[in-house]
């Protein structure tokens, strides 16, 4: 089921992102990035079963790997501004999980949050104003849920991508102080072990503090 747009969705950005919904999830199986998120779940204390968001879902690849490690999220919210990235991602894995598309962007007003837990992957280097970003992210997850987290570091490939995708790069402390500003805790980062995800990527995993 598709909801209607809550925030612009047809950017430039996205324009981008719909014309190459085809034959994105066999670039980026290439590349290995669905290995380096399965490294990362696996190494990662386990995300509960519980409603999953999955913030720039795109074709789904990010959650694709939480259900590989045997997570079995009660529903699974997929949210894009792009309505090709999400017709991928719901025809993979809807068969898997309780599927549900919102056709919408960082900063969208969500009816069903918080959620137990939060995917996102290279989203937040796309984004103008990274603090809000992510104190929108833990506005979505309930207190004590947690936010698992991919986003790119500096290196010369992550130089030659934003020529085409104008994202940025951060380094790992920095991403680390920019989720502690935001209000997360228990920050901890992971290293993906090879390929492409080991030069351009870093994963992050966080959590909403839980109310005293």
């Amino acid at each position: 089921m598709t909801h209607p747009p809550q925030s612009p969705t047809s950017t430039p950005l996205a324009l981008a992102y719909d014309r190459v919904a085809t034959g994105w999830q066999r670039r980026i199986d290439r590349l290995g990035y669905p290995r380096a998120y399965g490294a990362l779940f696996a190494h990662l204390p386990p995300a509960p079963a519980g409603r999953v968001l999955d913030v720039g879902a795109g074709s789904g690849a990010f959650s694709q790997a939480l259900l590989d490690a045997e997570h079995r999220p009660r529903s699974l919210d997929l949210l894009d501004p792009s309505a090709a990235m999400l017709a991928e991602a719901e025809a993979r894995l809807s068969p898997r999980a309780p599927v549900r598309t919102l056709r919408a962007a960082v900063g969208a007003d969500l009816s069903g949050a918080p959620y137990d837990t939060l995917l996102c992957a290279h989203v937040i280097e796309h984004l103008d104003d990274t603090g809000a970003a992510l104190r929108w992210l833990r506005a979505q997850l309930r207190p004590g849920g947690q936010l698992y987290l991919a986003a790119s570091r500096p290196h010369w490939c992550t130089a030659l991508l934003r020529w085409k995708w104008g994202h940025r790069a951060f380094a790992p402390v920095r991403m680390t102080s920019l989720l502690t500003d935001a209000g997360f805790a228990s920050v901890s980062g992971f290293a993906f072990p090879a390929g492409p995800p080991r030069r351009t990527s870093h994963g992050y995993r966080a959590e909403r503090p839980a109310l005293v």
